[in-house]
């Protein structure tokens, strides 16, 4: 790969449009493009997004040398509805990038907005990204967006296999890679000097980082604990969201005082010496009708720390611990399971290590920002009509 990808060092340019990289960590896969390329990258985003922990400003990522476009947008916040008060074709004209992607979903407004843009340079593949794991059939004028996206897009990166299927069934064509979320393992590693779990003197510090919200299941794990009030367990909440509040009356009412801190928000970047501040992570997410866990990218950011895991078997999460094999997964919503588990890691730290162990391995090789950045190039170079490209 490294021989190949030295052979199409050119100016190849390509115009991404997404909103995530507002938070600027997510503006690294990129950045690893660059290096490995040589690509002239430029970026669209908004100039501020509104999020649970207030509102973001656009700034770049260290390592990200390409150029960026902050833009106002209507309904800041809405993944969905959120435009931009620009028209996007002049930016394109201006740019004219050999390739577009928009990090976005297919039936998102913006989405619809930066394909529209693009309809006049149809020499100009675009592509978009997918994390939607449930078929879901949207009324007009959302259906019409989506269907518009799936017909011009020339390629797609949906983060999972159940994703790429529902595509499919949703009637996209394309090609596309799966390309599931990433992250930099030289950011996200042990530190022994930091990891907790060094012995059975030690309360097993079990870990939560995330949104607090209903279906994220926090409340499966304040049950669990309640179940066992004889073990040194201690859990360490990462993490805000509307449901915080009444989670934390919660914690109270069962009795959890002393054994539940909650740190509150906590900047992307600074959550690698969180994780390594844990024994153990739990995701107890829970299957609502509309959502079901789409990814779980806290469980390979535990496993780069060294950090096992122990999930809900909510959407995508079993198969990614089954892949990793960094730790034990339960019934959505079953805490006595959940306790069942925490009480045998609470006496069995060995296991801890060897799983934590296993699944940093895994993720090294098939998470690690430098192999999806392989992925990425390979994709979009076989839409830009490379020789020996494939998607």
């Amino acid at each position: 790969m490294e021989r190949y990808l030295s052979t199409i060092k050119s100016r190849f340019s390509l115009l991404v449009v997404s909103h995530p990289c507002v938070q600027s960590i997510n503006q690294s896969l990129y950045a690893r493009v660059e290096a490995r390329t040589g690509w002239r990258v430029t970026i669209l985003l908004p100039s501020s997004w509104k999020s649970d922990y207030g509102m973001r400003r656009a700034t770049r990522w260290s390592g990200f040398r390409g150029r960026l476009i902050p833009m106002p947008v209507v309904f800041s916040g809405s993944v969905p509805f959120h435009a931009y008060r620009a028209r996007l074709k002049r930016i394109v004209a201006r740019e004219r990038p050999q390739a577009i992607y928009v990090h976005h979903e297919p039936y998102g407004v913006a989405t619809f907005q930066a394909f529209l843009a693009s309809r006049q340079f149809a020499d100009i593949p675009i592509g978009f990204y997918s994390a939607q794991n449930i078929l879901k059939r949207y009324p007009w004028p959302i259906s019409r967006f989506e269907r518009y996206v799936y017909a011009r897009a020339s390629f797609a990166f949906p983060v999972s296999a159940n994703v790429a299927a529902v595509l499919r069934r949703k009637g996209y064509r394309g090609g596309y890679a799966v390309l599931p979320l990433g992250i930099d393992t030289g950011l996200y590693r042990p530190d022994p000097a930091e990891l907790s779990h060094n012995g059975a003197e030690h309360p097993l510090t079990v870990g939560y980082v995330g949104r607090i919200t209903a279906e994220k299941g926090l409340d499966t794990l304040l049950s669990a604990m309640r179940l066992l009030p004889r073990e040194r367990l201690h859990a360490l909440i990462i993490g805000d969201g509307p449901a915080a509040a009444a989670l934390q009356r919660r914690a109270s009412m069962l009795g959890l005082e002393g054994r539940v801190s909650w740190l509150g928000y906590v900047p992307h970047d600074e959550t690698p010496a969180v994780y390594r501040r844990m024994d153990v992570l739990v995701v107890p997410s829970r299957t609502v009708s509309n959502w079901k866990e789409q990814f779980g990218r806290v469980v390979i950011e535990a496993l780069a720390c060294g950090v096992p895991v122990v999930t809900s078997d909510s959407g995508e999460l079993p198969g990614l611990v089954s892949a990793t094999g960094g730790g034990w997964t339960f019934p959505e919503g079953n805490a006595e399971r959940l306790a069942a588990i925490l009480r045998t890691l609470v006496s069995r730290r060995a296991d801890l290590r060897m799983y934590g162990s296993r699944g940093r391995a895994v993720v090294r090789e098939q998470f690690d920002i430098d192999a999806l950045a392989d992925r990425f190039i390979t994709c979009v170079q076989a839409a830009a009509g490379h020789a020996g490209a494939r998607c």
